[in-house]
């Protein structure tokens, strides 16, 4: 809820996925709300909901997902990129938006399918004007099309500058060349973390591998089992 709060996206996402692959028999109304939350800010990041691993309790499939009904017509009409229908559907099931508490990010869904949108159009075009994109992408004026557009600019989402004279927004591609320093410096510590991460794993993997309890499993001893001892077997 943290990481949402901030609009850190990535790691919210991933938190609410731990929530609702945790091992369960039973549904719990932590595993629900996490899971209407899961789908929520999937849209927001991913543009849509991302798949739960395979080692996710069966609960999730049989008693949650049908519980959660509202988000998937959601997520079903996000997909159309149509906010027209977005709209409808959010206006259908809003009452259970609102007693859920999760209208906020119900609108911030609303915002991500435009950003999505806008996205769409620099793959189409070279230039157009705020009044097009405002048009195309269904925003209710050029003003608030221009503010999308400065917003995505500013947070690296689109590569574009905007002529202010005549309300032409010109879009470029990626000018980053991955080839300055302090790119490389970053670069070079995210490779010491994994490498660090990497050597951790291993240390771990061998300490579980010499661990008592972990070999009696291994090999289908119970505790209670006597270990057959064969210090005299030559011997009568």
């Amino acid at each position: 809820m943290i990481y949402a709060a901030l609009k850190n996206w990535g790691r919210a996402v991933y938190f609410f996925e731990v929530a609702i692959t945790t091992p369960s028999m039973a549904v719990s109304h932590i595993m629900l709300e996490a899971y209407k939350k899961f789908i929520l800010v999937s849209l927001i990041h991913h543009g849509k909901v991302i798949n739960v691993p395979k080692y996710t309790s069966q609960v999730v499939n049989r008693f949650i997902k049908p519980l959660s009904q509202a988000y998937h017509e959601l997520s079903t009409a996000y997909g159309t990129n149509n906010p027209t229908e977005l709209r409808n559907s959010i206006q259908k099931n809003s009452e259970i938006f609102t007693r859920d508490q999760n209208m906020g990010l119900v609108k911030q869904v609303i915002s991500s399918l435009f950003r999505k949108n806008i996205q769409r159009l620099t793959k189409t075009f070279l230039t157009l004007s705020l009044s097009d994109i405002a048009r195309r992408v269904h925003i209710a004026t050029a003003k608030e099309a221009e503010l999308y557009v400065l917003s995505m600019i500013d947070e690296g989402e689109i590569h574009a500058t905007i002529n202010k004279k005549d309300g032409m927004v010109s879009f470029h591609d990626n000018p980053e060349k991955y080839d300055n320093p302090s790119l490389l410096r970053q670069l070079e510590d995210e490779m010491r973390k994994c490498i660090s991460l990497d050597d951790k794993l291993r240390q771990m993997e061998q300490e579980i591998s010499v661990n008592p309890t972990f070999v009696q499993k291994s090999m289908g001893i119970r505790e209670d089992d006597d270990v057959p001892s064969f210090a005299g077997a030559g011997s009568k």
